[in-house]
């Protein structure tokens, strides 16, 4: 059999926005000054939900676990939620966010019940389990807490803590941690009895404690890039950086698009992978575009012709395309010689000719 109780005004609850003017340690209370109210409207079918803007208000009341007495002061910022003037269900302590506009870095009382987040991308979850030898005909006493510690969307922790227990998470990315321990708790005696009254608050008291990092993350990195042969520019999300080898930091974490090029080479054209604090190491192996004659003649100084195209004077090195070439050399007095030749791109060839002087009996 379930049997119910009527509303009353102890299950409403207000959440306040406000400064810390009083602490009475001995009386178990806390005084504000609240300056803001949460709600919420509903507009054009959404539910927006906001700190809005009161007339300062004192409001004395009592606290849900005295543990806070050694993290809150006077003249701090914080949020409450439960009844004014009688006793807060759950208190934070608030520090400015650039995106929630406030996190909470210590809670104490009931987990979920303030609007803003925990401070570093926490999360906290609890459920209670029931001793069924302490229940009365609503609730019962929580023998212990399964909690679980979650934060940037993935589960870090879970256990289960019993009254006056305590657990602290250290996030190794980072250095940050977070304190949780489970003070008391109820449950519903449904969990229990087959005859319960519904309708009655069910609490929990915990304490939280969310310590920042001991280092700021990274957010850049750094890269060493290098190349065969060296002295290659360097392009970096198409903003140069210099010639290789070089050594830049700074670079902001991500996925960058990287060229590098060399005169007479192929476009080494690639991405590289920045992470925060690290260093990424590139080598570039650049492939060259045009092979190399090396022509010589005796005696030195003949004119070179390649493919018909004038290129210089014995001895003297030429970039040319892969493929026939037909070398010509011609010196004044001396029978102009034809050498045809393949080249390979990257590949050294060695032309090496004795001109005939003309009237010889070996000119051809």
């Amino acid at each position: 059999m379930i049997f119910s109780v009527p509303a009353t005004a102890k299950y409403l609850s207000y959440t306040y926005l406000g400064t810390v003017t009083g602490l009475d340690p001995t009386a178990e209370t806390i005084t504000i000054e609240a300056t803001h109210e949460w709600g919420c409207v509903f507009d054009e079918g959404e539910v927006i939900c906001n700190w809005g803007e009161i007339d300062p208000q004192e409001m004395v009341s009592g606290v849900p676990v005295t543990e806070l007495y050694s993290r809150i002061g006077i003249g701090d910022t914080v949020e409450v939620t439960g009844l004014p003037d009688a006793k807060w269900n759950a208190i934070g302590l608030i520090c400015d966010d650039p995106m929630y506009r406030y996190v909470i870095t210590d809670l104490f009382g009931d987990l979920g019940h303030l609007p803003d987040p925990l401070d570093e991308g926490y999360t906290i979850s609890a459920t209670n389990y029931p001793d069924c030898d302490s229940c009365d005909d609503a609730v019962c006493t929580a023998e212990y807490s399964s909690v679980s510690i979650g934060r940037s969307d993935q589960e870090r922790w879970t256990g289960d803590l019993y009254p006056g227990d305590a657990h602290t998470y250290y996030d190794p990315t980072d250095f940050s941690s977070v304190y949780v321990k489970f003070v008391s708790g109820q449950t519903s005696a449904s969990l229990c009895k087959e005859h319960y009254i519904i309708g009655v608050p069910i609490e929990s008291r915990f304490v939280v404690h969310v310590n920042p990092p001991y280092i700021t993350p990274a957010t850049t990195g750094s890269v060493i890039i290098s190349s065969h042969p060296l002295g290659a520019s360097i392009y970096l999300d198409q903003d140069y950086l210099g010639v290789t080898p070089l050594t830049k930091s700074g670079i902001e974490s991500g996925v960058h698009s990287l060229l590098i090029e060399k005169e007479g080479y192929e476009l080494w054209d690639s991405e590289v992978r920045v992470r925060g604090g690290r260093v990424a190491s590139i080598i570039a192996r650049l492939y060259p575009l045009y092979g190399l004659l090396d022509v010589r003649s005796v005696p030195s100084g003949a004119e070179i012709l390649v493919d018909g195209i004038a290129s210089g004077y014995t001895p003297e090195k030429i970039d040319v395309t892969p493929g026939v070439h037909v070398i010509t050399l011609s010196k004044e007095g001396y029978y102009p010689a034809d050498i045809t030749t393949r080249t390979s791109a990257g590949r050294l060839s060695m032309i090496y000719k004795v001109l005939r002087p003309e009237g010889s009996y070996y000119a051809m």
